[in-house]
């Protein structure tokens, strides 16, 4: 190792030789000094670090963006799986850069948790543009058949007693491009393909009978075997053909046993004929077997004086398995008049519509009650919506043609 050429001595004497320096500044100054010099070297590299963060937000955000405007519409499933893993990577690097500084800050943890929830905004977008919003199509409700419906087709409609045979539910078929003078036939073919335990009813149909035109276009003749069941069970019979054939603008049934006329039945005696009435003045409630079959609309097995009096019946509950009301409390009215075929139904203030299922088959319910009293319109003054389901509550509407359509 090289030697000094200087001696220890000689560099003593140098140093002597110096002029004399003197700090006038007390031992507080410069511990102070000290002090701002280190706090200012501290707040430096957190600075700094924010400034890096700050510019790796941006450009994550314009990368982002950048994929988003790039990506197609079919690959869009997998363009948000990428997004979601470029943002964990990213968030990684800003993890492992706060690391290296000496503390990080709140503005640091808050930027890292926006980015992040960023990244899910823009992958929860991108799923629903995959696959629509449940709820996005609009609703639309059908259970009656109107005037409108049958412009290209009729119905047919069918009385089919509930499954524990206590009341009777009209089920109606829209059948497209029918003529009108094969009613009959049509009524005996879907009598036959009706499966009735779809709906919560009994297996009634078909019927040990021969259903045939009668004298006239609006008569029909039964002929019965001579030990059909059905003369035991009249009252239910009478019924069920009562409600199908005047849907079907039948007025009168004629009867035969084996093709001698008339037929005793158990109960009603013997006839010859009945006639079918098509105002029988009743209130309409709800039939529904169970919570996996059907709501139905049914007419009840009583009549009433007047058209408000049913009204309110509608309201009421029937002690019968599977019945409830038609017509909800909160659907209250003031006042009910008539002109001619027109029957007007003021609102209550409080009168509780809305744009729903419930709410349509109760004002259905109270357009088969006025077209059982003989109506052939209705108004509902002060509604609080303009339109439930088809319906239009600004209008006169017509009665329907037919309840509890199933196609």
């Amino acid at each position: 190792m090289r030697r000094s050429r200087w001696k220890e001595s000689e560099i003593e004497d140098m140093l002597r030789e110096l002029p004399k320096l003197k700090d006038d500044r007390t031992k507080a100054e410069v511990y102070a000094r000290i002090h701002d010099k280190k706090k200012k070297k501290h707040w430096i590299p957190l600075f700094a670090g924010v400034a890096s963060l700050f510019l790796m937000v941006v450009l994550a955000s314009s990368f982002i963006i950048e994929k988003k405007g790039t990506t197609s519409r079919e690959d869009s499933g997998s363009s948000g799986k990428l997004s979601l893993s470029e943002s964990k990577e990213m968030a990684d690097l800003e993890r492992k850069d706060t690391s290296n500084q000496e503390k990080p800050s709140e503005d640091k943890q808050e930027a890292q948790e926006f980015s992040s929830n960023q990244a899910k905004i823009e992958s929860k977008d991108k799923f629903s543009e995959m696959e629509p919003r449940k709820g996005e199509k609009e609703k639309t409700f059908e259970q009656a058949i109107y005037q409108d419906d049958l412009k290209n087709a009729s119905i047919i409609t069918m009385g089919v007693p509930d499954d524990q045979m206590n009341i009777i539910v009209p089920i109606s078929i829209k059948l497209k491009h029918h003529d009108e003078s094969d009613t009959l036939n049509q009524l005996v073919n879907q009598m036959s393909d009706i499966d009735e335990a779809q709906y919560g009813l009994s297996d009634y149909f078909p019927l040990d009978i021969k259903i045939s035109q009668g004298n006239d276009i609006n008569t029909v003749h039964i002929d019965f075997p001579e030990k059909s069941q059905l003369l035991a069970e009249d009252t239910l019979f009478l019924h069920s053909m009562e409600e199908t054939l005047s849907y079907n603008n039948i007025e009168k049934m004629t009867f035969s046993t084996e093709g001698k006329q008339g037929v005793r039945f158990a109960h009603a005696g013997y006839l010859k004929e009945v006639d079918i009435p098509h105002q029988k003045k009743r209130t309409y409630l709800l039939y529904q077997r169970d919570e996996s079959s059907p709501s139905f609309l049914v007419p009840s097995n009583m009549g009433y004086r007047d058209f408000e009096e049913a009204l309110q019946a509608g309201k009421g509950d029937a002690d019968i398995e599977g019945i409830s009301p038609a017509i909800p409390h909160d659907l209250k009215w003031e006042r009910i008049s008539s002109n001619g075929d027109l029957v007007i139904i003021h609102l209550s203030d409080q009168a509780v519509i809305e744009n729903s299922e419930e709410t349509l088959q109760a004002l259905e319910a109270i357009l088969f009650i006025a077209k059982d009293f003989g109506f052939e319109k209705v108004k509902f003054e002060n509604a609080p919506i303009e339109e439930v389901g088809q319906l239009n509550l600004t209008e006169d509407i017509l009665v329907p043609e037919a309840p509890n359509q199933v196609n």
